[in-house]
C-alpha cells in the first residue's frame, strides 16, 4: 500500500479495509485515505483485471502523493520531538560532574557568611555628687541622638547599637559605663568618644 501497487492486492473492497486499518494504526484520518485512494482509483477500483489497474497506476503515477507528504511530515515532527525530548531530558539537567579545563583557571566561590559584629550594650550610671551632661547618638557625630541631658548620681540609661555609638561627656570621672557587662573606664576631661565592642576611642577636637 506504501508504494500504491494496489493492484497485488486480492480485491478493491478488501484495499479499502485495508487502507482503513493501516491508516487508524498510523494514527492518520482514515477518511481521508479513502477519499485519496477514491480520487485515483475510483475510476478503476471496481473490478479491472490486475494488468488494467497496473496500467492506470502508472497513469497517475506523476500525480502528487499527498499521503506520502503526509507521511515525510509526520516522520519529520517525530524526528524534531525526539530531539527535543533528549535535549530536555539529556542536555538540560546531567549528573555527570563539570571538569575543568586544562590551562584554564578555576574560580572558587565562598559560601561561609560574614559573622555579624558583635553588638553594642551601653549602660550609662551617674556617679558622685553631681552627676554629668551627657550626650549619646547612633553611630556617629551626624547620627539620630538618642539621648541628651544630664545623668544625676544613681540614674542609668540603657542603650544598644548595632556598630557603635557617639558619646559626649562633661565629666567623665562622674558617669561609670559597662561595656556588654563588663566596666569601661574613661581618664581625662570633657569630650566626645567613638565606643564600640572593643571599647571607647576619644576623638580629635574632643
Amino acid at each position: 500500500m506504501e508504494d500504491e501497487q494496489f493492484d497485488l492486492l486480492p480485491d478493491p473492497s478488501y484495499v479499502r479495509g485495508f487502507l482503513r486499518a493501516y491508516t487508524s494504526y498510523l494514527g492518520l484520518d482514515p477518511q481521508l485515505a479513502l477519499d485519496e485512494y477514491d480520487s485515483r482509483f475510483g475510476e478503476f477500483g471496481g473490478g479491472m483485471s490486475p494488468e488494467g489497474l497496473r496500467r492506470a497506476r502508472e497513469r497517475v503515477a506523476g500525480r502528487p502523493r499527498r499521503r506520502e507528504a503526509q507521511l515525510l511530515w509526520l516522520a519529520i515532527g517525530g524526528v524534531t520531538g525526539i530531539a527535543l525530548l533528549a535535549w530536555l531530558g539529556l542536555g538540560g539537567s546531567s549528573s555527570t560532574p563539570t571538569q575543568p579545563v586544562p590551562g584554564v583557571p578555576t574560580t572558587t566561590v565562598s559560601t561561609t557568611a560574614t559573622a555579624p559584629r558583635p553588638a553594642v550594650d551601653l549602660v550609662f550610671t551617674g556617679r558622685g555628687n553631681r552627676g554629668s551632661y551627657l550626650e549619646v547618638r547612633n553611630g556617629s557625630e551626624t547620627g539620630a541622638t538618642v539621648y541628651s541631658g544630664v545623668l544625676v548620681p544613681g540614674a542609668s540609661r540603657t542603650f544598644s547599637f548595632a556598630e557603635a555609638a557617639w558619646v559626649r561627656i562633661g565629666t567623665p570621672s562622674a558617669i561609670a559605663i559597662t561595656v556588654g557587662g563588663e566596666p569601661l573606664e574613661i581618664t581625662g576631661g570633657t569630650g566626645t568618644f567613638l565606643i564600640t565592642a572593643a571599647g571607647a576611642e576619644r576623638l580629635p577636637g574632643g
